[in-house]
């Protein structure tokens, strides 16, 4: 991942922003020729690209978005995400990073994930939002009195805005001429995605859209070719599968992450899924 500037403050489990919100990764970087961020899984995290220069790719869940100075991009929880700076005229950005415990914020982001699950859909522009962060960098990298405060104040204004951005979004949240089956197989599909660690079981989404599990599952297998239920299993073991390789995490903690009661019955998923155990995935890396 080479760049010509990089700063990178992670709070991973420092959760001293207490205003509903919480701040989990800040920083800013100015790619060279050469750069790429890997693909990587976002857990429960909320985070905005905020493009300050240059142009490239955002890959969100295999999909990619062309950037440009001034977009902002949204990453929401459980997307796989992925950057390609353009080799002529590389990307700058800055980043941040958050998570939401506010339950009005915390709703108003979940509706955001149900309806914006497309990946074209993601990009916004509000000018207020850039020297936020700016603000936040700057608070970050020299800490003083009252740091903390202002910092959560940016990260509410933040939240606020981005929430307000994508409440007047004139774009259709669903692709044009649509058929009604295709929207519901959708909203399935967005909520898989955006729920994959805290989903328990695939009777949830009855809740969901209100219908029998029953009619979901046959309206989703006529629909997309794909049952339900092999649709879950793939994106967990994607989940996977990306946590083995960019996480220093155990792999009983993947497991636990993922919701399999056992060690034994993720390895034994993840070995039918791809044909080789967790650990010797890992061993592999």
């Amino acid at each position: 991942m080479p760049s010509s500037y990089h700063l990178d403050k992670k709070y991973f489990g420092d959760h001293r922003f207490r205003d509903g919100l919480s701040l989990l990764q800040i920083g800013r970087m100015y790619c060279d020729r050469t750069s790429h961020i890997a693909e990587h899984i976002q857990t429960q995290l909320i985070e905005l690209t905020i493009v300050t220069g240059g142009k490239g790719r955002i890959v969100t869940n295999k999909t990619p978005v062309e950037v440009q100075s001034g977009d902002i991009y949204l990453s929401l929880p459980c997307d796989s995400h992925e950057i390609i700076s353009d080799s002529n005229d590389p990307l700058r950005f800055d980043f941040l990073a958050f998570s939401v415990e506010d339950e009005s914020l915390k709703a108003d982001f979940d509706r955001i994930a149900d309806h914006y699950h497309g990946a074209e859909l993601r990009v916004f522009k509000d000018e207020r939002i850039p020297p936020l962060v700016t603000n936040a960098i700057t608070e970050v990298s020299r800490e003083s009195k009252y740091s903390l405060e202002a910092l959560s104040a940016i990260l509410k204004q933040t939240a606020i805005y981005t929430v307000r951005a994508f409440d007047a979004a004139p774009q259709s949240i669903y692709p044009k001429n649509i058929k009604d089956s295709e929207t519901l197989c959708y909203r399935l599909m967005s909520y898989i995605d955006t729920h994959i660690y805290s989903l328990k079981n695939l009777e949830e989404l009855t809740e969901v859209v209100d219908y029998s599990y029953g009619y979901l599952s046959s309206v989703f297998k006529k629909t997309t070719g794909e049952s339900l239920c092999d649709y879950y299993i793939r994106k967990r073991m994607e989940a996977a599968r990306l946590m083995l390789t960019e996480e220093d995490l155990k792999i009983t903690d993947i497991a636990e992450r993922l919701g399999y009661s056992t060690l034994y019955a993720f390895s034994k998923a993840f070995k039918g899924h791809f044909g080789i155990s967790p650990k010797n995935f890992k061993g592999k890396k």
